[in-house]
């Protein structure tokens, strides 16, 4: 893992806890999803919660990331070298760290994922592609095994996870997925909801009664 480099911006004061937001490093078609990323920002900052996030610049990453960051708030990027000129490039006249917040440089996409989990307290996920669907279900799963009992919410803004949330309730149907595991992923279609979802969160009952030396290996995956 690579030294870390802090922004010069002041904060408004040190977070209560942190939320690791996945999500996109691309816009999307409609401009609203990069409102309401905005706003997802927006009310973390009004209840002092800092932001772990993959680290992009790009994107509803980027929204999120420079709406809490400039709002005085707590942002640290976590993010691959491999990855940095696609989603963190260096740009003429741009300080990604004044913009964007803190950033830790790591080896590799699973180093990336433990590291979001260990830093935060809990899991929301915006709009993307597969990676941020491979993050979500990941997590999903790790809560499903009793690997963590953090909250997973979905901001399901205009509808863009509701064939994901429908086809979860098709696998519970063909028996594929416990009827209790469709309660892990609460979601929300509005900034407010989401955090309000996040903040009264219950993992479902039961899970699965295994046990993990979690801290020890996050150590040492990281």
């Amino acid at each position: 893992m690579s030294t870390t480099t802090s922004s010069e911006q002041g904060i408004l004061a040190e977070p209560k806890k942190f939320i690791t937001v996945f999500c996109g490093s691309s816009p999307g078609r409609d401009p609203d999803y990069m409102e309401l990323a905005k706003e997802l920002g927006q009310a973390m900052l009004k209840k002092n919660y800092g932001l772990v996030y993959g680290g992009g610049s790009y994107g509803l990453m980027g929204a999120i990331a420079q709406t809490i960051h400039e709002g005085g708030g707590k942002v640290i990027g976590v993010i691959p070298e491999a990855l940095k000129k696609i989603e963190r490039p260096e740009l003429p006249d741009v300080d990604n760290q004044k913009v964007f917040g803190e950033e830790i440089v790591v080896k590799d996409m699973h180093t990336r994922k433990a590291l979001m989990s260990k830093l935060s307290c809990g899991f929301i996920t915006m709009p993307g592609g597969y990676g941020t669907m491979e993050e979500l279900l990941e997590i999903t799963t790790w809560s499903q095994l009793n690997i963590h009992a953090k909250p997973v919410v979905l901001f399901n803004m205009k509808g863009y996870y509701t064939h994901l949330i429908d086809f979860i309730q098709h696998s519970v149907n063909e028996g594929f997925i416990p009827g209790w595991g469709k309660g892990i992923i609460a979601s929300g279609s509005s900034a407010d909801e989401v955090l309000e979802q996040f903040e009264n969160y219950t993992p479902p009952l039961p899970r699965y009664d295994l046990k993990w030396d979690v801290d020890t290996q996050a150590e040492e995956f990281v």
